[in-house]
């Protein structure tokens, strides 16, 4: 084989290895991300020990059902426990996104999703609406508050 043959094949197949390791580590983020919940859940640990939030989109506001408490655009939860989020939406598609954590899920009338979160550190966290939904879409902002 000449040398430019062997090298062109050398720069081939390093390529495909280096997609290969980023595929393996992408794949393994993914699931951990969607699977977060479901696995805590199956544990002796997480058995029963998450909190579920329903959160109803609705034009211009977040509402937000602990329990059976009714919030609207501010919910308030504990550091370091496991929440079970479950969006859906009243009236048009929104987007639930939460800016600082990265999280964003759509808010579908009819369609339940569901978000799992643990936060661990104190603080405001900014729901914001990522989809135009109407004239007042500006004012569709939230917050959820950690205590510790």
């Amino acid at each position: 084989m000449e040398r430019g043959r062997l090298l062109e094949m050398a720069t081939i197949f390093g390529a495909a290895a280096v997609l290969g390791v980023l595929a393996y580590v992408a794949a393994v983020g993914l699931y951990e991300i969607d699977n977060y919940g479901k696995a805590a859940e199956k544990t002796a640990f997480g058995a029963g020990q998450y909190t579920t939030v329903r959160v109803y989109a609705t034009q211009c506001r977040w509402v937000f059902d602990v329990n059976g408490t009714r919030t609207m655009n501010e919910v308030k939860i504990k550091a370091g426990r496991l929440y079970r989020f479950e969006v859906t939406s009243v009236d048009v598609v929104h987007s639930f996104y939460i800016r600082e954590l990265g999280y964003k899920y759509d808010a579908i009338p009819g369609q339940w999703y569901v978000l799992w979160v643990k936060i661990d550190r104190p603080g405001t966290y900014h729901i914001l609406c990522a989809e135009f939904c109407g004239a007042g879409h500006y004012l569709m902002m939230g917050k959820i508050v950690v205590e510790p």
